[in-house]
This record gives C-alpha cells, sequence and structure tokens, in this order.
C-alpha cells in the first residue's frame, strides 16, 4: 500500500469534509502530535489506525489506498531480482516487506 496515496486520500477527505485533524485524532484514539506526525509521513500509519480512519470516513482500504491520477493497469509496476548490494537497498527492501506484511495483515482483519 503506498502510504503517500492514502496519506493524500485521508488529508482530502479532511478538506471535504472540513473536519480538523484533531477531530479525527480523537475520533481514531491518538494524539493530534501523532497523526500530524502520520500525515506528514515521518510515522507509518499503523493496521489498526488504518481500520480506524476507514470507519471514521466510511472509506474502504481499497478506496483509501486507491490513487485517483493513475490508470489500473494488470501488469507489475516492480520485478524482483537480483540481490541487494547495499545498505540503503537492504532497508528500503525491509520497508517493502513491512509494507506488504500491514497489507496483509488489513486485508485478513477486513475479511473477518
Amino acid at each position: 500500500m503506498n502510504n503517500t496515496v492514502v496519506i493524500e486520500n485521508i488529508k482530502k477527505w479532511l478538506k471535504q469534509t472540513k473536519s480538523s485533524q484533531v477531530w479525527l485524532a480523537e475520533q481514531i484514539q491518538v494524539s493530534p502530535t501523532m497523526l500530524s506526525q502520520m500525515l506528514k509521513g515521518e510515522r507509518k500509519i499503523q493496521t489498526k489506525h488504518l481500520i480506524s480512519i476507514c470507519k471514521v470516513t466510511g472509506m474502504t482500504p481499497n478506496q483509501l489506498a486507491k490513487d485517483e491520477n493513475k490508470q489500473d493497469s494488470n501488469e507489475p509496476a516492480y520485478v524482483l531480482m537480483g540481490e541487494l548490494s547495499s545498505r540503503e537497498s537492504t532497508r528500503e527492501f525491509k520497508k517493502l516487506l513491512l509494507d506488504i506484511k500491514s497489507y496483509v495483515d488489513l486485508e485478513a482483519m477486513t475479511h473477518e
């Protein structure tokens, strides 16, 4: 799940509904500072918070993660092959794995 797209969709929803970040933070039971950090991309949005945001906004996880600027495509965006040759690539790969795990957890929770 692309955090940047999710963040932009949350901000867009806040603007459209004229809701404040403080109000949303109260609704999902986090501090306003924590929500601000999430919406700045300084902190990952945990699966439990994402589910709470979906409930508050009335959006599904798929709607929240949909990039309005991209066309749907059945072709893979990336192909993983080769080996990790630097600390940075290893770190980025670990982030990718964490994002995949978060997505799988989110899908599992929404189908329970």
